[in-house]
């Protein structure tokens, strides 16, 4: 692993974060916002990825 734990867990939290605010904003009809929280969601998930990466 490249990054320590504490940051990991952090962008862990983030991306499951934005995941469920980009639910509740689709339940409440704001198409925009929840297109908003669900890019950060994907940009968190590839910077978790590229944190948990091996070989490097």
């Amino acid at each position: 692993m490249n990054a320590p734990a504490w940051r990991v867990w952090l962008v862990t939290a983030l991306v499951a974060l934005w995941g469920v605010l980009a639910l509740r904003f689709v339940q409440r009809g704001e198409l925009v916002m929840a297109g908003l929280c669900a890019l950060l969601m994907v940009v968190n998930g590839i910077t978790l990825w590229r944190l948990t990466r091996h070989g490097k």
